[in-house]
């Protein structure tokens, strides 16, 4: 019996022995075979504002949508997915630089290689200009011109020209944007050292380029300016008075109230040049104290426009 259970046991052993170098052999033998995935499935970012954006890929080509309204930045930090065991170069989460040139490797793990091409396309609706009312810069002075609608607000993509009658375009210097509503904005910027005169407005922005049908920028030369007198004018009928200023074209006929009046009472032009004007007492002014006195000039329009010329009361004292 003792024979019988050791020969037993050894038996046992011997085909546990056989089953543990089979199963370690078959074990060893057993090897994955290589992926040969190589997709790029998503390509996404995560724009400055917080939205994301979602490209579109097919074909090769990664199709990347900007909104127009969202500013267009030098780079781009992508967050890419591939095939399972795939690679793609450049790396998920590496910054490029945001243009057409750019192209991704994905790897699998066969060796195999799928290349894609980045697009950018900014979904920019057509330019508009509103140019029905005059807009005006005066020369060294900055201006507003509002009414451009769909313009990215970015001054590294959008531009402003003026545009002479003769086709002569002047680059403007954009100082930056102001919202006026959705979509639409003003710009900016400083009065081009340009000659006076009526303008076109050409506005670029990313692929859109749009020019005014009408001349409405208006080039104009500083504002008249009236020193205000620190004491009472005293002049007799037919005399003459000086008031000092700058900027002093297209001066016209003064004009003085009567104090506890109504009535004004015109001043006759004498002369005039960039830094004075000079008015006359006509022979039948009234005689009195004045408590207001305007001078003025002709804007742009064609318009008289009259400048107070100080406060203190009385201004202007009429005597025979």
């Amino acid at each position: 019996m003792t024979f019988f259970n050791k020969t037993y046991s050894q038996v046992v052993a011997t085909v546990l022995l056989v089953y543990w170098m089979i199963a370690g052999a078959c074990s060893k033998e057993k090897v994955e075979a290589p992926y040969p995935y190589h997709e790029l499935k998503t390509f996404k970012i995560v724009a400055t504002t917080g939205d994301t954006i979602q490209a579109a890929v097919a074909d090769g080509s990664i199709i990347l949508y900007w909104p127009f309204d969202e500013p267009v930045p030098a780079t781009i930090t992508p967050l890419i997915s591939v095939s399972d065991k795939a690679t793609v170069s450049p790396a998920s989460g590496t910054a490029i630089a945001i243009k057409d040139s750019v192209s991704y490797v994905v790897t699998a793990q066969t060796g195999a290689t799928a290349s894609y091409k980045l697009r950018v396309i900014v979904n920019q609706p057509d330019l508009q200009i509103n140019d029905g009312i005059d807009m005006a810069g005066q020369l060294g002075a900055n201006m507003s011109i509002g009414g451009i609608t769909y313009l990215i607000p970015d001054v590294n993509i959008s531009s402003a020209y003026l545009v002479s009658a003769t086709g002569v375009e002047t680059k403007c210097t954009i100082n930056g944007f102001t919202e006026l509503g959705a979509n639409d904005y003003a710009l900016e910027m400083a009065t081009p050292d340009v000659d006076t005169g009526s303008y076109k407005l050409k506005v670029v922005s990313a692929t859109k380029t749009v020019t005014s049908e009408r001349a409405f920028v208006k080039v104009i030369y500083p504002l008249p300016s009236v020193v205000a007198p620190t004491t009472a004018i005293t002049v007799k009928r037919g005399g003459t008075f000086t008031l000092n200023g700058t900027n002093m074209r297209g001066m016209l006929a003064g004009r003085a109230r009567l104090t506890g009046g109504q009535t004004y009472y015109d001043l006759e032009l004498a002369e005039f040049d960039l830094t004075s004007v000079t008015y006359r007492i006509p022979a039948d002014f009234p005689l009195g104290n004045y408590n207001l006195l305007h001078a003025a000039f002709r804007n742009y329009q064609g318009v008289t426009v009259y400048m107070r010329a100080g406060t203190i009361n009385p201004v202007l004292i009429i005597t025979e």
